[in-house]
């Protein structure tokens, strides 16, 4: 476009120039004067004023007959702050690239760090475990030697029980013969007893005898009492002799008994010592075995403890590794993450290279030549009774797309994503559909166009007459009125078209309806009415609608 404005101004130039001059020289052939002016400076001031309207009205013309210059030179200016802005996107993505390989390298180095790390605690959990071996090797040793040791001692104590069981009936053998000593005591204590009466008895009968043989000469009267006596006596003397006699034999047989009895205790007193020295040996025995198991259980006990600590440790060791690899495992999710939202950058970074360099085409297409679209603008709007009939909607979006001078195979172009999506939207509403399709981006004459589409079900949203938006407006001042008016049906509008209905369907007030609306209200008493917004027929997606107020 520039290069035939450029010509065109040359052009214009020469023309502005030949036809000042030749109106300035016709009007000095006529002497004119204006404002008492001279001729001569009358002519020069026709010419300037002559060249300034014919630029004038030629740039007019320029400007009449090329409308879309002046529409491509206002989008340029409103496009010059969005690229500002998707200049300052892609400087700030650009530093979040950046900062992601700076962190990305962090967490490279922390997860070296953690895999030296990872491998020094193998390396400890290698010398742990073959610690641990060695440990295990000496317990099951001290094990070995432990359940030796309490075989002997379970022998040694099976030894000194059988020699307290012979301590005990050696003891009580020895009870039972010195019980037995003490009855024969008693009885030799006894038969002492008996004896010594005997004796006295027998010395009381030899003293009588001696008494009875001197009174035998004193007195014969009283030989025969006498001699009787003695004889008497002589009888009592032999039993006596013979119970002495008896006593004695007594004595002797209690004597060896007790002499029996003598070597009984001492055999049983010799056996009470060997017992009771067999029983000091046994317990010495069993306090050196008790020594040795105390000294065995202490040395098992510090191993236990060596093993507790070594298998603590190894725990400990084990959770380290463990806690290292998920560590590892969250750095490398970490990473994962990172290398992620790198792509997503980059992803990001291409999409808004991508959009840059198409506004950039799109700011150089409107520069250069006319828009077949603008952004958002409606391509192509249609009911579509089923999914089935999409590629027909498309094919027909493309025609009209190519009557507004869009050029390609086809014309309006819809990404497959965009697609799947319209396919999965209308198979989910499965009833006819209003299918509306706006440019995604300015399109220009000889380029295709980049589709969005949107499904909505084609059923009525507001019947005839019903009304669509109601406020409350101020009477009195008439620019006031109209001003709400305006900002009502705007409302209407918008309430239609984000239930689906396109803006471009939408029919507002005409001056023809406004003006007479505004008088009626002017008519009418009071400070304040109710006005209304609703549709002559019914409102659905696909239809046009035409808005009329409504007066209470």
């Amino acid at each position: 476009m520039l290069w035939l404005f450029l010509p065109f101004v040359v052009i214009l130039s020469g023309v502005v120039a030949y036809a000042a001059d030749t109106i300035a020289r016709k009007a000095g052939r006529k002497h004119l004067r204006w404002f008492g002016m001279r001729p001569k400076t009358t002519a020069l001031v026709v010419a300037v004023l002559s060249g300034m309207g014919i630029s004038a009205a030629s740039l007019a013309a320029f400007l009449i007959l090329n409308s879309s210059a002046v529409n491509t030179i206002a989008q340029a200016d409103q496009l010059r702050p969005q690229l500002e802005a998707l200049r300052k996107d892609i400087r700030a993505a650009q530093a979040d690239r950046d900062r992601a390989q700076q962190e990305a390298a962090r967490l490279r180095e922390q997860q070296t760090a953690a895999q030296n790390a990872l491998k020094a605690a193998q390396a400890d959990l290698t010398d742990a475990r073959a610690a641990q071996t060695r440990v295990q090797t000496q317990a099951r040793a001290l094990d070995t030697r432990v359940r030796e040791l309490t075989a002997a001692q379970r022998t040694l104590e099976t030894r000194a029980a059988q020699t307290r069981a012979k301590l005990q009936a050696a003891e009580t053998s020895l009870k039972a013969s010195q019980e037995r000593a003490q009855n024969l005591d008693a009885q030799v204590v006894d038969l002492g007893a008996r004896i010594a009466l005997s004796e006295q008895e027998t010395r009381s009968a030899q003293d009588r005898a001696r008494d009875a043989q001197q009174n035998a000469e004193a007195a014969q009267t009283r030989a025969q009492v006498a001699q009787a006596a003695a004889q008497q006596a002589q009888t009592q003397a032999r039993a006596a002799q013979a119970q002495a006699q008896q006593a004695r034999t007594q004595i002797g047989a209690l004597a060896r008994d007790r002499a029996q009895a003598d070597a009984a205790l001492n055999a049983a007193q010799q056996k009470l010592s060997a017992a009771q020295q067999a029983l000091k040996d046994a317990q010495a025995q069993q306090r050196a075995a008790q020594q040795a198991r105390d000294s065995l259980r202490a040395e098992r006990d510090r191993l236990s403890s060596e093993r507790a600590a070594l298998i603590t440790a190894r725990d400990q060791a084990a959770r380290d590794r463990t806690r290292i690899l998920t560590d590892l495992s969250a750095l490398q999710l970490q990473q994962q993450q990172l290398r992620d939202s790198n792509e997503a950058l980059r992803a990001t970074l291409g999409r808004l290279q991508d959009e840059y360099s198409s506004s950039r085409a799109e700011l150089s297409a409107t520069r250069n030549t006319d828009l077949a679209y603008p952004r958002n603008d409606l391509v192509y709007a249609a009911v579509v009774p089923g999914v089935r009939n999409l590629d027909q909607f498309l094919t027909d979006a493309a025609r009209s797309a190519a009557t507004r001078g869009a050029k390609g195979s086809p014309a309006a172009r819809l990404n497959p994503a965009a697609r799947s999506a319209l396919e999965t939207k209308l198979r989910g509403l499965n009833a006819s559909s209003f299918v509306q399709c706006r440019a995604a981006q300015n399109a220009a004459v000889g380029f295709p166009v980049d589709l969005i589409c949107d499904a909505r079900p084609n059923v009525v949203l507001y019947r005839a007459g019903q009304v669509i938006r109601r406020s409350t407006v101020n009477l009195g001042d008439l620019r006031r009125l109209q001003d709400q008016i305006g900002e009502l049906v705007q409302d209407a509008t918008l309430d239609l078209t984000s239930r689906g209905v396109p803006s471009e369907y939408v029919q507002g007030l005409d001056v023809g309806e406004l003006v007479p609306l505004i008088t009626r209200l002017n008519d009418r008493s009071g400070t304040v009415a109710v006005v209304g917004i609703a549709a002559r027929t019914d409102v659905r997606p696909g239809s046009r609608v035409d808005l009329y107020a409504v007066l209470p």
